[in-house]
Parts: structure tokens; sequence; C-alpha cells
């Protein structure tokens, strides 16, 4: 799925090893151990904002990155999203709570 006004979708960033945003590494969420690494940190105390953030919240930053409105808390899409997520993950080891930039 892709739209708003970047054409983005969430392979437009995490569907190749090595891509960045600013200093960010971004985890290739199409894969094992990528999205182990991705999935399995959250939930996670975000430096940047003083919270504690959940994967809905992780979610919804994204959105907002993309400019697209935001997902309903616990919609279909984002448990479809946790769901593909959690799955991809299968056999990481969580390391939440982390801590992010």
């Amino acid at each position: 799925f892709r739209g708003g006004p970047m054409d983005f979708s969430c392979a437009s960033c995490h569907a190749a090893d090595g891509k960045r945003i600013r200093l960010q590494e971004l985890p290739n969420l199409t894969k094992n151990p990528g999205d182990g690494v991705g999935f399995a940190a959250w939930p996670a105390y975000r430096v940047s904002q003083g919270a504690m953030w959940s994967m809905q919240f992780r979610l919804n930053d994204c959105y907002r990155q993309q400019r697209f409105p935001y997902p309903g808390f616990a919609s279909d899409l984002t448990v479809a999203l946790g769901v593909y997520m959690g799955v991809n993950a299968k056999g990481a080891e969580s390391i939440a709570p982390a801590i992010k930039r």
C-alpha cells in the first residue's frame, strides 16, 4: 500500500539493508533478523520525547512522517502490521525496554 502526498509505503524505508534517515539506521522489516531488531526493541524510551513509547506510538510516528492520517489505536491496520512484524521477528530475542533516540 502506497499513499499520502509523498507516495510512501512501509517498504520505501524498511525494505532494504543499510538504509538511513539522517544518522538513524532503519531496520529491514521484510526479513529476520532485521525485523527482529526493529520489533523486539519496543516498547522503548524515546530520549527525544522524554517518554516511553509503545509500538503503536512508533507506528503513528511513521505515519506522521509520511504525512498520512494517524491510524486509530488498535485498528485493523496497526494490528496487522504488528502481527506481520511479530511473525517476521520469530526467534529474535527481545531487547525491550530499549533506549531510542
